[in-house]
């Protein structure tokens, strides 16, 4: 019996194994090619595995997709779990930034300028982007916002207020990311953020107008 646990045991690590391969081959593909150029058969070659292995674990393309933004989606909101919730509004803003930057740095690194475009445009991205959004806005209004309301008294509409501090957060992100990119890259050559030493200063300025501004 004990044999027959370990060999089930064995059997499905390996599954685990492949699995993840698959998982990580795939996203390193949808970065520089994009999701839609990117056939099943690019990642079954690049792996050196059979067209049947990858349908062993995924049925579609699509589910394999679903499967890596459930992983990013999981990764970021565990992160935003590590912040410590109990300490002052202002401290809570500041650590949600420095997530936000190392969570973009980590989507966008090594993703092709005109694969990041292209997918970008894809409606299940779209979809996913919308519920990270939706999942950044609460944990704004919660731990941020309404904690300076009461704080100091104030009446902000926590929702909107919220909404455009992310909004501030992403554009800047964006355009020193993305934008200054496309200004000294050529569209096939892939993003690569190495030192953000001087976005981070960026930020903290960006922070403390906010913080003092909700005051």
């Amino acid at each position: 019996m004990l044999l027959g646990g370990r060999y089930l045991e064995k059997k499905k690590s390996v599954k685990s194994q492949k699995r993840k391969k698959i998982i990580d081959k795939a996203w390193e593909l949808f970065a520089k090619n994009g999701y839609e150029e990117t056939k099943v058969e690019d990642i079954t070659r690049e792996l050196g595995v059979s067209k049947g292995s990858f349908y062993t674990y995924f049925e579609t393309k699509d589910e394999l997709l679903y499967e890596i933004l459930g992983k990013i989606k999981k990764k970021i909101v565990e992160a935003l779990e590590t912040i410590n919730t109990n300490q002052k509004p202002e401290k809570i803003l500041e650590d949600y930034v420095k997530i936000k930057m190392n969570s973009a740095v980590e989507i966008l690194n090594n993703m092709r300028l005109d694969s990041l475009q292209k997918n970008i445009c894809n409606p299940k991205l779209i979809c996913f982007f919308e519920e990270i959004r939706e999942k950044s806005i609460d944990f704004i209004k919660i731990n941020i916002v309404e904690k300076f309301n009461e704080k100091n008294g104030n009446k902000y509409e926590a929702k909107i207020i919220s909404e455009f501090i992310l909004i501030s957060i992403e554009e800047f992100l964006y355009d020193e990311f993305v934008l200054k990119s496309f200004r000294n890259m050529k569209e096939d050559e892939l993003i690569n953020i190495k030192n953000t030493d001087k976005i981070e200063i960026s930020l903290k300025e960006i922070t403390k107008f906010i913080n003092n501004a909700l005051k």
